[in-house]
């Protein structure tokens, strides 16, 4: 398979919703995003620092953040699969990348 050819990893199966006011949908500016999710476990709670940032059509987490701190985002999806074929979670590397950059 040629290297700039999505795969079957590249695949978007799901959708996710994103909660507005997180830093995942300031990042995205959407209120979805269709993903490449291929996890057999999910979250079933979460610490009270953190808050859902997207949510599958099942009501499974899919991301979270914590709101308190700079940039603490976790996905469940696997975006270092797509950032080449899918603007959006090319810009969840970029804004990582920026963060790092601003606290040098």
């Amino acid at each position: 398979m040629d290297k700039n050819t999505p795969s079957p990893v590249h695949a978007s199966e799901d959708n996710v919703h994103i909660a507005t006011d997180t830093l995942l949908y300031r990042i995205l500016q959407a209120d979805s995003l269709r993903i490449n999710s291929y996890h057999h476990q999910g979250i079933k709670n979460i610490p009270e620092q953190l808050l859902p940032a997207a949510t599958a059509e099942d009501g499974l987490i899919e991301a979270v953040v914590m709101p308190n701190k700079k940039f603490i985002l976790a996905v469940r999806w696997h975006p270092e699969f797509n950032y080449k074929f899918d603007d959006n979670n090319f810009k969840l590397f970029l804004e990582f990348v920026r963060a790092c950059k601003s606290n040098s």
